[in-house]
C-alpha cells in the first residue's frame, strides 16, 4: 500500500540523513514525494473553493520547503501517512466485518418436500418454503417455527449473548446457529429481504455517513488557518525571526483532528452494533447524544405486539393441566393471532398437544374441534350463538369484569357445550420496558411519551404499568406526524417505532429509532437507529454511548487545544525552532487518538 511505502521510504531518508547529511537530496526526495497525496487533496478542496484540513497540512508543509526544514517536512509526511493509514483501518475494520456477517450465511438449506429432506443451494429458497434446522446448522433465512424445539445461538445477529429458546410461533433469523434441538420453519423473508442482509445494508450506510464532528476537523481548518497565518504574521512583524513563524506554523498543524474524531466515531458504531444497534453513520449518533424528547409508539416497541395469555379463569372441577391440555390441541392449528396466544401458553406449560381428531375454524368468532370424544369450542360469544350455547348470565358479568379489568380480547371455552372457563389474551409490556424507562429518566430524558392507535383505556392501563405520565390515545398515523411536528419544536426528539403506520413520524423525528427484530422493512429503512434485538434496554445504551462518543471527542479537541498553547509557548521562548517543532506536533498528535481509541474498549 502507497502509505506503508511512503512511511518506510521517509523513515530510511530520516536516518540516514541524520547519520550521513551528505544524503540531504535523498531526504528531499522522499519528502517531496510523500507529501504528494496531501498536496492533491488540498488541490481538489482548492477546485470547490474551501480550504479544508489538506489545505491546512500543504501550508504546513510548504513553510517547512521554504525555510529548508527537511526533517520537519519528514515528520509531517511520517505523520500525514500515518493518518491515511489509520483512516483506510478504520474504514476497513466495517467492510470486514460486513463480509464477516455475510459469512453466516450458510450455502445449502434443507427443505421439506412431501415425505422427504432434500438439500437444495440456500439462495433457492422462497418464501413458504418449510425448512428443518438440526444442531449444528445455520439458518439460512428469517422465518416462524411450526414444529420442534431449539436453543438458538443469535449472538452474531443480534448480539444476544444468551442462547435462546425457540418453540412453535417464535421468529427465527438467517444467519443464526441451532446449539441444540430441532425445528422446522416457514421461510419468511428471504434473499435481500432477510434480517442478515439488511443489517449488512445498514452497515454500509453507516460507513458511508459522516457525522458533524467527523466534518469538524474541515471546518476547524476553514476558521484555523487564517487565524494561524494572522498569528504567524503578527510573530514575524515583532520578531522579524523567519524560523519562529515557521514553527508557529508546524506546531499548529493539524492533521490529528482529521484521525482522531472518525475514529471515535468508527469506535462507536462498532460498539453499538456489538450491542445488536445499527446506527446508520456518525451524524446519528451525534443527534442521539441530544435527545431531549423521548416518543415510543406502544405496540410492538413498549409491549410486544403480540397476543399474550394475561390470565385464565376455569371452572371449578375442571383440572388446570385438563383444561390447557384440550385448549392447546384445540387451538393447535389456528391462525388467529388468539389462538396462536393460547397455543404458546399451553406448550409452555409443558402440556403434550397432539393433532386434534377434527376442527372446524369459524372466521371472526373462534375454533371448535374435537378429540377423544370430546367437543372443545373457544371463542366470543358470536361463537356461542351460531353453536347454539346458551350463555349464562353470571358468565356475562365474568366477561364483563375480565375485560374492565384486563381488556382487549376474551376466549370463552367449552368442554362438550358446558362452560369451562376464559381466557384473557391481550398484549403485555415488554419485560424491560419499565426499568428501560426508568434509565432513560436517570439519563435526563425526563420527557417521554407513549403514541398508540388504541382507545383510552387500554393506553392509560400500559401507562400506568410503565409507570409514564404522557401518552396519546386512538392516533392515526397523520396525528402522530402532527404531534411530533409540535414536540419538535421545543428541541431534539427522538421516535422509537415498529410498524409501516410509524415510518412517517420516524422520519421526520430528529432521531428515527426502529425494532429491527419484528419491524416492517418499511420502518427500518426510515429509521436512523435499529435495534435488531427488539430490547429496550438497548435505548439507554445507545443515547449513553453517543454521549460518550461526544464526550471523548470533546477530550480531544481539549487535549489538542492545550497541546497548541504549549507548543507555541515552546517556540515563543525560543526552546523548539522549527524541527522540533514538527517533532513536537507529531509526537501530540497520538495523544487524541489514544483517547479516542478508548472507544473500542467493550463495556458490560
Amino acid at each position: 500500500m502507497r502509505e506503508y511505502a511512503i512511511i518506510i521510504a521517509t523513515s530510511v531518508a530520516l536516518a540516514v540523513e541524520f547519520f550521513y547529511p551528505a544524503a540531504r537530496p535523498f531526504l528531499l526526495a522522499a519528502a517531496a514525494a510523500g507529501a504528494l497525496p496531501t498536496a492533491w487533496g488540498a488541490s481538489q478542496a482548492l477546485r470547490r473553493f474551501r480550504i479544508d484540513i489538506d489545505v491546512f497540512n500543504v501550508f504546513a508543509l510548504g513553510i517547512s520547503f521554504a525555510v529548508a526544514e527537511l526533517r520537519s517536512a519528514a515528520f509531517i509526511v511520517l505523520m500525514l501517512a500515518f493518518a491515511r493509514l489509520l483512516d483506510w483501518h478504520t474504514e476497513s475494520r466495517a467492510t470486514d466485518a460486513v463480509h464477516e456477517l455475510l459469512k453466516l450465511k450458510p450455502e445449502t438449506a434443507f427443505r421439506e418436500k412431501g415425505d422427504t429432506i432434500e438439500e437444495v443451494p440456500a439462495d433457492t429458497v422462497r418464501a413458504k418454503d418449510v425448512l428443518v434446522a438440526q444442531q449444528g446448522s445455520r439458518i439460512p433465512v428469517d422465518g416462524t417455527v411450526t414444529f420442534g424445539d431449539a436453543f438458538v445461538n443469535e449472538a452474531p445477529v443480534t448480539g444476544e449473548s444468551l442462547p435462546v429458546q425457540k418453540s412453535p410461533g417464535d421468529t427465527i433469523l438467517g444467519g443464526t446457529l441451532v446449539e441444540s434441538g430441532m425445528v422446522k420453519f416457514r421461510a419468511e423473508r428471504v434473499g435481500k429481504d432477510s434480517t442478515i442482509e439488511r443489517i449488512a445494508e445498514l452497515m454500509r450506510q453507516a460507513a458511508e455517513n459522516k457525522s458533524r464532528s467527523e466534518k469538524l476537523a474541515d471546518r476547524f481548518a476553514a476558521l484555523f488557518l487564517p487565524f494561524v497565518g494572522l498569528f504567524g504574521a503578527g510573530v514575524y512583524f515583532v520578531t522579524g525571526d523567519i524560523t519562529m513563524t515557521a514553527a508557529i506554523f508546524l506546531v499548529a498543524c493539524a492533521d490529528d483532528m482529521a484521525v482522531a474524531i472518525p475514529l471515535a466515531a468508527t469506535a462507536a458504531l462498532g460498539q453499538a452494533a456489538r450491542r445488536g444497534i445499527i446506527v446508520k453513520g456518525g451524524a446519528r449518533l451525534d443527534a442521539l447524544s441530544r435527545v431531549t424528547t423521548l416518543v415510543l409508539d406502544k405496540t410492538g416497541t413498549l409491549t410486544y405486539g403480540a397476543l399474550s395469555v394475561r390470565h385464565a379463569k376455569i371452572e371449578p372441577g375442571i383440572r388446570e393441566d385438563e383444561f390447557w391440555h384440550f385448549l392447546g390441541i384445540t387451538e393447535k392449528f389456528s391462525e388467529h393471532p388468539a389462538g396462536k396466544a393460547v397455543f404458546r401458553e399451553a406448550r409452555a406449560r409443558g402440556n403434550h398437544t397432539p393433532d386434534p381428531d377434527e376442527v372446524r375454524s369459524y372466521k371472526g368468532s373462534g375454533i371448535v374441534a374435537k378429540y377423544a370424544g370430546r367437543e372443545i369450542a373457544a371463542g366470543n360469544e358470536e361463537l356461542c350463538r351460531e353453536l347454539g350455547i346458551p350463555v349464562d348470565e353470571e358468565v356475562r358479568k365474568e366477561l364483563a369484569a375480565e375485560r374492565e379489568e384486563y381488556g382487549q380480547t376474551v376466549l370463552l371455552v367449552y368442554f362438550n357445550r358446558k362452560f369451562a372457563g376464559m381466557v384473557t389474551v391481550t398484549d403485555v409490556p415488554r419485560a424491560e420496558a419499565k426499568e428501560s424507562l426508568v434509565k432513560l429518566q436517570r439519563l435526563g430524558i425526563t420527557r417521554i411519551i407513549m403514541f398508540t392507535g388504541d382507545n383510552e383505556a387500554v393506553a392509560r392501563r400500559v401507562a400506568e404499568a410503565l409507570g409514564l405520565r404522557q401518552y396519546r390515545a386512538a392516533m392515526k398515523p397523520e396525528d402522530k406526524l402532527r404531534e411530533l411536528e409540535v414536540l419538535l419544536k421545543d428541541g431534539p426528539v427522538a421516535m422509537v417505532g415498529d410498524g409501516v403506520n410509524d415510518a412517517p413520524a420516524l422520519a421526520r423525528a430528529d432521531v428515527g429509532i426502529a425494532m429491527g427484530g419484528g419491524g416492517t422493512a418499511v420502518a427500518v429503512e426510515a429509521a436512523d437507529v435499529v435495534i435488531l434485538t427488539d430490547d429496550l434496554s438497548r435505548l439507554p445504551e445507545a443515547i449513553e454511548l453517543g454521549r460518550r462518543t461526544l464526550s471523548v471527542i470533546k477530550g480531544d479537541i481539549v487535549i489538542w487545544a492545550l497541546s497548541n498553547v504549549l507548543g507555541f509557548t515552546l517556540v515563543l521562548t525560543g526552546i523548539a525552532g522549527p524541527a522540533l517543532a514538527a517533532f513536537y506536533n507529531f509526537a501530540t498528535d497520538f495523544f487524541p487518538l489514544l483517547n479516542s481509541a478508548r472507544l473500542f474498549r467493550k463495556r458490560g
